[in-house]
């Protein structure tokens, strides 16, 4: 769910690896958001968004939804576009080397309205709007 908190971990690296994570988004409008961050891998070779601080990037610290909350448009827009309800957002998230090449992707699909919710469309008057209620 959207409101749900992401996990994100990075396994595998070399220790003390030096990597930057990238995640990717297009809203409804067509518009691509990005955002980005640079970590240092424990030694390990783990990145975990929930324990390790951003050292650079589109947000720093320790931030374990700050890929999706410091998105940015690459173009001149003003806010993320999502009127379907009921279509996932899907973002893109990559892992990349120092020099720039990607390590790894994986795809995350969040979606906005959960199993056994009713939406209703409401009018009355110049009002209009979604009405969302729980299954039950």
């Amino acid at each position: 769910m959207f409101d749900e908190p992401l996990q994100v971990k990075v396994a595998g690296l070399r220790s003390r690896q030096v990597v930057t994570l990238r995640a990717r988004a297009t809203d409804e409008k067509g518009v691509m958001f990005s955002s980005m961050a640079t970590y240092k891998a424990d030694g390990s070779g783990e990145v975990d968004l929930q324990r390790d601080p951003s050292l650079s990037g589109t947000y720093t610290g320790v931030q374990p939804m700050g890929l999706l909350w410091s998105m940015r448009p690459d173009t001149l827009h003003k806010m993320f576009t999502k009127t379907c309800s009921l279509n996932p957002q899907v973002v893109k998230f990559s892992v990349h080397e120092e020099e720039g090449g990607m390590l790894a992707e994986a795809t995350n699909e969040r979606l906005l309205v959960g199993d056994g919710v009713i939406r209703r469309t409401v009018k009355d008057g110049n009002f209009r709007g979604v009405l969302f209620t729980p299954p039950g």
